[in-house]
């Protein structure tokens, strides 16, 4: 098997979820950055990357919006996994906990809890949660917010996890390839492409008529600047259905003609959700 890319290190989301999706026997090759798996999933043409694109809580990951932009018409989405994301607090047992370590996003989703449970308590953030886990391990008086399954890899113990579990928390991510990849036509698919607009008044909003008109549904729309050009912008957008509904193939083509460019970014399956 061709090795997939994923942001690194290990006990990351992305790790949990590439073992998941393609087994521990895979030759899963963790990466320091977005801008890392494109880089080598570019460079290997049978290769996979695995991105974070979007969390429920956090938002919009704008590193693979811009890199997905910024390839575009080189790099294909291949398939949208998605994640249930959860977190508990991992320490050392039998000590204190005075600081703790996580991503932004889950500091910002459990601030309340870990005041309410640990007064006092230092939060530091980090740029994952498997670097808060490596933190945490290395020291005997803090804990990091990480998914359990991190715990494994650093030697750490489970402490307890927060109390709001009916909140849920969800990461969606996709699977890249330098290659277009075929898709069966039976199943639930979307289509995402680029597309760059004339910079004048009411532009996106002809842009998107045609899909209004054609009923097709707009799923994830980012506008993201131009560098070099203010007030410029390009557009991630991604719709329901493939090419090779009637439908979706109309309002593309209307759609590209009152656009400066569009670049289709593949059409591509939506698979099941896992849990971390």
């Amino acid at each position: 098997m061709p090795p997939v890319f994923y942001l690194g290190p290990e006990g990351t989301f992305s790790h949990i979820l590439a073992r998941q999706k393609f087994g521990r026997r895979a030759e899963l090759v963790a990466c320091p950055t977005i801008d890392a798996i494109f880089e080598h999933t570019l460079a290997a043409p049978d290769a996979m990357g695995l991105i974070p694109i979007e969390n429920s809580s956090g938002g919009t990951v704008y590193d693979s919006v811009d890199l997905l932009i910024r390839q575009a018409g080189k790099v294909f989405l291949h398939e949208e996994l998605s994640l249930d994301v959860r977190i508990a607090l991992l320490g050392h047992k039998g000590g204190s906990v005075k600081t703790v370590f996580s991503h932004f996003t889950q500091i910002k989703h459990h601030k309340d809890w870990l005041k309410s449970r640990y007064p006092g308590v230092k939060l530091r953030e980090v740029v994952s949660t498997a670097v808060a886990a490596q933190k945490a391990a290395a020291s005997p008086q803090s804990a990091a917010l990480a998914s359990p399954g991190a715990a494994e890899f650093y030697g750490l113990d489970v402490l307890e996890r927060p109390a709001a579990r009916h909140a849920v928390n969800v990461t969606h991510f996709f699977t890249i390839g330098a290659k277009p990849r075929a898709v069966a036509a039976e199943g639930k698919t979307k289509t995402a492409f680029v597309a760059a607009l004339p910079n004048t008044c009411g532009s996106l909003h002809g842009f998107l008529g045609p899909f209004a008109r054609q009923k097709v549904s707009l799923t994830r729309i980012v506008s993201r600047p131009v560098p070099g050009q203010p007030q410029t912008y390009v557009f991630f957008i991604e719709i329901e259905g493939g090419l090779d509904h009637a439908p979706v193939a109309k309002a593309l083509a209307r759609a590209e003609a009152l656009s400066v460019a569009l670049i289709n970014l593949g059409t591509y399956p939506l698979s099941r959700r896992y849990k971390s």
